[in-house]
């Protein structure tokens, strides 16, 4: 696999308005997933060796709602479906990296007060969908507050949100999986008005806090590296490019 061929946020986004999605970029990022409390801590622990010690940042999550983000709408209603999943996320076999896919982990903050402020049908108007049961609205009644990525505007990758665990403030986590990074950076570019003029309409209720891509190896390559490895592969405070790892432990 040919880490090289694909980069990090690197770059922070400029958009119209004074828009800006920052870029944070990390070398990895471990992804711990279990039942109890005790499961994270000891996952926590395995993973911090001398190298990544002093680049270790925490950030505990849960799902929200079920399947609603922190807008009280029902979230991924775009997401493919469990068949055509692997084809949106999944690079297909043949190709440097089969069976991976590229990760856009995102950090936002929302202004809950004012989004609750407003009224359903312009929250809907906004989002283009309806809140109860997302049915998608006509596009003659959406008009130009319409998301940059609503309906007629689907850029294929799985996507869901993660509220933080035991935070204050109202943020949450973006998490997107692509065969193909150029689709997720076409997305943040819609989103920031640099495709059409127009910024997402969502962007005036919420700020992106983070930004960073990392490229996920299928099941088969990650068993075979350690932590320390990739991170010497990905070189060592290198911010071009970038990996993830992902573990699970259960009862």
């Amino acid at each position: 696999m040919t880490l090289h061929q694909r980069e990090g946020f690197n770059d922070e986004i400029r958009g119209t308005e004074g828009f800006v999605m920052p870029s944070t970029q990390h070398d990895a990022l471990v992804w711990l997933s279990g039942v109890l409390m005790s499961y994270f801590r000891h996952g926590r622990r395995s993973c911090m060796t001398s190298q990544t010690r002093p680049r270790w940042r925490k950030r505990s999550r849960v799902v929200y709602r079920t399947d609603r983000d922190l807008t009280g709408f029902i979230d991924g209603s775009e997401n493919p479906t469990l068949l055509d999943a692997p084809v949106a996320a999944l690079l297909p076999e043949g190709v440097p990296g089969a069976a991976g896919t590229v990760l856009l982990l995102q950090k936002w903050k929302h202004k809950v007060a004012e989004w609750e402020a407003l009224p359903l049908d312009q929250q809907e108007r906004i989002m283009g969908r309806t809140k109860l049961d997302s049915i998608e609205l006509e596009n003659k009644a959406i008009g130009l507050a319409c998301r940059s990525h609503g309906p007629g505007r689907v850029w294929p990758h799985l996507s869901s949100q993660h509220a933080l665990r035991k935070c204050r403030r109202p943020w949450h986590m973006f998490v997107g999986f692509s065969a193909d990074q150029k689709r997720l950076s076409r997305m943040l570019d819609s989103m920031a008005g640099l495709v059409t003029g127009t910024r997402d309409a969502l962007t005036r209720f919420t700020q992106p806090l983070t930004g960073s891509y990392y490229f996920v190896p299928s099941r088969r390559e990650s068993a075979a590296l350690t932590l320390a490895h990739q991170v010497q592969v990905s070189g060592c405070g290198c911010r071009k490019h970038s990996l993830y790892l992902i573990g699970r432990e259960s009862p």
